[in-house]
């Protein structure tokens, strides 16, 4: 116990003395949006997965952008009301919305009058520039550090990861942020349809919005919760698993992810656990003294990575990201 303390010490002095010398940097893209003359190739269609009466969502099979999938990669979902459509995300590009628009319309001859960005990585709303060009007068909600963040670049940076991850597939997307704002808490009616909106703190980003079908008992959950090993970089392990908490604890049937199927409580479930198995075994072997990537192999000996964490997309190679981000992380709340 004695060196234990002495280690925690140790680090807090350290990092006080280099407090002072700590600076942001800033991602740079090769290129925007703008800078294209050409177009990238229409967005061929995605069958839709209807969940029931009202929610449905397009299951992108693939965990990363490529050329094949021309940057389709996340779930972007919608909800049919007696009032109109609400869309849960449009997707990464300016086609892959015109594909969702084209979609939505073997469902419904319905208007899209809402749409609501779950938070602030592109795969999730920079498809919001085709609903603009077909639907002039939308409505746009994110939290508001969405809108913030896009005014300090993050739309340059998500275009041009987008552009270079696809071959330039998605070239010609404009980078068009929501228009209003929700900050949890808020209940819509849309004709026949009740919408609650969750915000529920710091989680995959400080900007994740969950939004509620009352009717259905179903949760769109953004990136949230998933199977998936994806970006840590922008979440927090305490704030995931306070989360996760209290979606298990709400009266809901269906969680909807940005990625992967839409599952029963399960799904908070795992990623609940899988964040708190990180997070205490970083803990205890951060006190025995070990590094992050002295403490990743035994936490792959761990029996929830062997039966469950190993078999979802991104393991092998992000996994270790995960460690050292949660070993940052405890560092940090040692204050």
């Amino acid at each position: 116990m004695k060196s234990n303390m002495k280690r925690r010490d140790l680090f807090k002095s350290a990092l006080g003395l280099g407090a002072g010398l700590a600076s942001l940097s800033v991602l740079k893209p090769l290129y925007a949006a703008d800078d294209w003359e050409l177009r990238g190739p229409d967005m061929h269609d995605i069958p839709i997965t209807k969940v029931n009466s009202r929610c449905y969502y397009f299951l992108a099979t693939d965990p990363e952008p490529s050329p094949d999938n021309l940057g389709f990669f996340s779930n972007p979902g919608f909800v049919v009301t007696s009032e109109g459509v609400l869309v849960v995300d449009t997707g990464g590009s300016v086609q892959i919305g015109e594909m969702l628009i084209r979609q939505i319309k073997t469902v419904t001859d319905k208007p899209v009058t809402k749409i609501i960005n779950t938070h602030i990585h592109g795969d999730h709303w920079l498809g919001n520039h085709a609903f603009v060009e077909a639907y002039p007068d939308v409505e746009i909600y994110s939290h508001p550090n969405v809108i913030e963040q896009v005014k300090a670049g993050a739309g340059v940076v998500w275009t041009g990861f987008m552009s270079r991850n696809t071959n330039n597939a998605t070239a010609g997307t404009v980078v068009t942020p929501p228009n209003k704002t929700f900050e949890g808490g808020e209940t819509i009616k849309m004709g026949d349809t009740t919408i609650k909106i969750h915000f529920m703190g710091h989680v995959h980003t400080d900007s994740d919005l969950a939004v509620e079908v009352v009717e259905e008992k179903t949760l769109f959950i953004g990136d949230m919760a998933m199977k998936r090993v994806a970006n840590i970089s922008d979440g927090t392990f305490l704030g995931t698993i306070k989360a996760m908490e209290q979606m298990e604890a709400m009266d809901i049937d269906v969680f909807i992810p940005g990625h992967g199927d839409h599952e029963g409580k399960d799904l908070p479930r795992l990623q609940r656990e899988f964040f708190e198995v990180i997070y205490s075994e970083v803990e205890k072997y951060y006190d025995e003294g070990l590094s992050d990537f002295e403490i990743r192999p035994k936490l792959d000996e761990h029996p929830f990575m062997v039966n469950e964490a190993k078999n979802w997309p991104g393991y092998d190679t992000t996994f270790g990201r995960f460690v050292s981000e949660a070993y940052q992380e405890f560092e940090r709340n040692l204050f």
